[in-house]
């Protein structure tokens, strides 16, 4: 039981300016977390220099995982962007990409979105990097039929999975159901709770939820667990769980303690 490596995604702190990076990994760090997620946008931060990235990442030995990486709406400009970025995760030793699919206001076919994660698939073979479908609330990848399209019409010698707990719920999705239908080709997760109780009345019928005041620190909110967990051992997943609280009621500091002390105690440690 619990295979999996922890890593935390650290766009909560910001990453408009270096020093937010820096500390969020002191942060991260102080925890014990080794590894972390990062948003492109880094990339652009550190204007595509990889060395300096690693010079920062070395300081306080955190080191990135993944980036997450969202379709636009321009296919063009879309592919060219990851084009443009590849050498510096490869750089780094990043293997995974999480890819979030457009906005459901853009005027966007999900043949569209399909046909741009194929393209990433084919462009980021060559490095050694794997393109993981990432489910999100609020974009064209968001509902189970939706999820099962872009699965199923997609090789997974080029493409994984890598879902989120709390935005499946959010899309109305069971998280257990859609791990256990993808289990063989997840490749990072990432693991937040979400308040089904404090679901509200919106005039934007596409949302359902203000999901983002939804999302709890793990344990928190009424997403279980256990089946996850579960399902991710049966398959022999060792891959990274990356711990996410897109805003936090407190500091994020301490929502990255409460989320470490409750893999400790229920994915690490449970009977």
């Amino acid at each position: 039981m619990g295979k999996a490596k922890l890593a935390y995604a650290i766009w909560p702190w910001r990453l408009e300016e270096k020093g937010q990076m820096v500390q969020a990994l002191k942060d991260v760090k102080a925890i014990g977390y080794n590894a972390f997620e990062s948003v492109e946008s880094a990339i652009d931060l550190f204007g595509n220099n990889a060395k300096e990235f690693r010079e920062v990442v070395a300081e306080y030995d955190v080191w990135p995982v993944s980036f997450y990486f969202w379709q636009r709406g321009d296919l063009k400009e879309d592919y060219e962007r990851l084009k443009r970025k590849l050498d510096f995760m490869a750089e780094l030793g990043v293997k995974r990409m999480n890819v979030q699919g457009p906005n459901r206001k853009v005027d966007f076919t999900l043949e569209e979105v399909l046909e741009i994660i194929n393209q990433w698939g084919e462009l980021a073979k060559p490095y050694g990097i794997v393109p993981c479908v990432h489910p999100h609330h609020g974009t064209s990848v968001m509902y189970e039929e939706e999820i099962d399209y872009v699965m199923q019409n997609t090789d997974p010698n080029y493409i994984a999975f890598g879902p989120d707990t709390a935005h499946l719920v959010a899309g109305k999705c069971d998280p257990a159901e859609i791990f256990a239908r993808y289990a063989e080709r997840i490749a990072f997760v990432h693991l937040k709770d979400l308040k089904k109780a404090q679901e509200l009345e919106t005039t934007d019928t596409s949302r359902g939820f203000e999901v983002y005041g939804n999302f709890m620190e793990l344990g928190e909110g009424d997403i279980d667990f256990s089946p996850i967990f579960k399902i991710l051992d049966d398959v022999g997943y060792d891959g990274y769980l990356t711990l996410e609280l897109d805003s936090t009621r407190t500091t994020n500091a301490n929502s990255a303690q409460i989320n470490m002390d409750y893999m400790q105690t229920h994915y690490y440690n449970r009977g």
